[in-house]
């Protein structure tokens, strides 16, 4: 647990204060203690110096208490991007098993003879649900993404990109007659399959 730096000098003021009240009053002379009462002088040059630790105290725990708020702000905005971003790969790589969807809808509008990083509708399917991405990054640099869900979010970027790419293109791979595409199928099939489980565990 993180030890709070003020909490020593809170302890230190109200043992003065109490042995200044306490000694002012005569009390510690009559309990047997021997003690002259303070000089007054004394007493408010230490008074001063108390209020200044007392203002320190209290400007410090202030500043703390909204930097804890601004902290725990950040890391809930992360959570809620990446969590955004997880259910719209989602509802893509979902969407994108309607094989008759695809050839209908995104096939007539792309170019072979671009990749698919220049056809307009795959690329938009590829980079829209990560929009926040730097933002993302930003929030990790500063401190509010743990490591393992910054890998996660990484992981998922790289994978969901690919996964959506292999599914257009291999769309009307659907009844392989050579084994090369027999294994062409069954890999598509278990990195989709790995995807959406662990978009499911994250989402």
């Amino acid at each position: 647990m993180k030890k709070k730096p003020g909490k020593n000098i809170v302890t230190i003021l109200i043992v003065f204060l109490l042995f200044v009240v306490l000694d002012y009053v005569n009390i510690l002379n009559l309990i047997g203690l021997n003690f002259t009462n303070l000089n007054m002088d004394v007493v408010g040059i230490l008074f001063d110096a108390v209020i200044v630790l007392i203002l320190y105290v209290i400007s410090f725990y202030y500043i703390e208490n909204k930097q804890n708020e601004k902290d725990a702000n950040a890391r809930d905005t992360a959570e809620a991007l990446m969590k955004k971003t997880y259910q719209e790969c989602w509802e893509n790589v979902m969407l994108l098993d309607n094989k008759a969807m695809i050839r209908k809808y995104i096939i007539p509008k792309m170019d072979g003879d671009k990749p698919n990083s220049e056809n307009m509708v795959v690329n938009n399917l590829q980079i829209l649900p990560f929009s926040s991405f730097d933002v993302v990054m930003e929030l990790a640099v500063n401190g509010h993404i743990g490591k393992k869900n910054l890998d996660d979010y990484l992981e998922i970027k790289k994978e969901y990109q690919s996964v959506v790419g292999l599914k257009i293109t291999f769309y009307d791979l659907v009844e392989p007659k050579t084994e090369e595409q027999s294994a062409m199928l069954l890999y598509i099939e278990q990195r989709d399959k790995e995807l959406k489980r662990k978009l499911e565990e994250l989402r």
